[in-house]
């Protein structure tokens, strides 16, 4: 299945693609690239720092709108601002908190915009998977 197959009604250019994944160890920190991850139901990104039981949420990271990335890495700079994700060619802030989003092996749910604003967006883990740098990242 390519990413244009299975879309509804959603229309062209409802896919995206993952061009970071990030984690940390310390909360207030930097997050690196860590290019795959597992992410757990209801934890979050196994190994970050913001993870949790009950609840740990993922921080997705909206390409569109921001400044353009540095030629040849769409992902350089990626994790200075808490992101686990950073995602491309999907508007997140065009889909209503609830949307589901099917990202690598996992299912997400869309909790809506971060405190911070910014671009950055919040999501739970529903099914848990694994999620690489390149993925397909579509709502469902």
């Amino acid at each position: 299945m390519t990413a244009s197959d299975d879309r509804g009604d959603l229309g062209a250019g409802s896919a995206g693609t993952v061009l970071a994944v990030c984690a940390g160890r310390e909360k207030g920190r930097p997050k690196r690239r860590v290019g795959q991850a597992q992410l757990v139901r209801n934890f979050g990104l196994s190994g970050d720092c913001d993870a949790g039981p009950g609840g740990g949420r993922l921080t997705l990271l909206s390409r569109e709108g921001r400044p353009a990335p540095s030629p040849g890495d769409p992902g350089a700079g990626c994790g200075s601002l808490g992101e686990n994700l950073v995602v491309g060619g999907l508007d997140l802030a065009s889909l209503p908190p609830g949307s589901r989003l099917r990202c690598g092996d996992a299912l997400l749910s869309l909790l809506g915009e971060a405190p911070e604003g910014g671009g950055l967006f919040l999501a739970g883990v529903v099914l848990a998977g694994i999620v690489t740098e390149g993925d397909v990242i579509r709502p469902e």
